[in-house]
């Protein structure tokens, strides 16, 4: 299942002056923990996105609102460009004025209505930690990217979340067999303690925690 996050950083447009116009934002940063509900916090790993940026890169766009019909740039077509940096996922677009979904999204970030941006993926795999007065949180280890998009509101109301997969992922992080509805479940059941250290590590380990880019705001 496809989800998504949206973050509060910047998307902002550029304008040379040949009049063409680049749209660019963070879709992802790290470090920034999110709540998930009322059910766990999380997090994105800065390796999460190293192997799809490797393997599926020409395939990954850039969209209005998460629609494919509002393509505003595509890496294949040489008009979208994603790189991470030590903030997070970053993205370029350049936009096509003469493209009425184009032109509309220029208007719509020139002017501050829409102001953050989001990401479509998918979980590869994800790690859990307990903490003693919250919620357990959720570390997003690796990702298969589908598409960036700037958006209108914030993180919580329009973030979609496969809470089925998580409950069964932190299940199985507890050692509990159980089919459980909720992470409050999970918790609440009888299990044995969780492992001395709780947060499993990412087989990315031998790979740099970032992938140097040339491009910026």
């Amino acid at each position: 299942m496809k989800e998504t996050r949206i973050f509060a950083a910047p998307v902002e447009v550029r304008e040379a002056e040949d009049g063409t116009a680049t749209i660019a934002g963070y879709a992802a940063t790290f470090g920034d923990e999110y709540t998930i509900g009322s059910q766990f916090t999380e997090s994105v790993d800065p390796k999460a996105f190293n192997r799809t940026l490797k393997n599926n890169r020409k395939s990954l766009a850039v969209v209005g609102f998460h629609d494919a019909n509002r393509v505003l740039g595509t890496v294949a077509s040489d008009t979208a460009r994603f790189d991470v940096d030590e903030r997070g996922l970053r993205y370029e677009a350049d936009l096509d004025l003469e493209d009425p979904d184009g032109k509309s999204m220029y208007r719509k970030v020139k002017t501050g209505r829409v102001r953050e941006s989001s990401f479509s993926f998918e979980v590869v795999k994800d790690s859990w930690e307990e903490r003693e007065d919250g919620p357990p949180h959720r570390t997003l280890k690796e990702v298969r990217l589908w598409e960036a998009s700037p958006v209108l509101w914030g993180a919580n109301p329009a973030t979609e979340v496969d809470v089925k997969r998580a409950v069964a992922s932190y299940a199985e992080y507890r050692g509990v067999d159980a089919d459980a509805d909720s992470i409050e479940q999970v918790r609440t059941a009888t299990t044995p303690d969780p492992e001395p250290d709780p947060v499993s590590e990412s087989t990315q380990d031998s790979e740099p925690a970032f992938i140097p880019h040339s491009f910026g705001i």
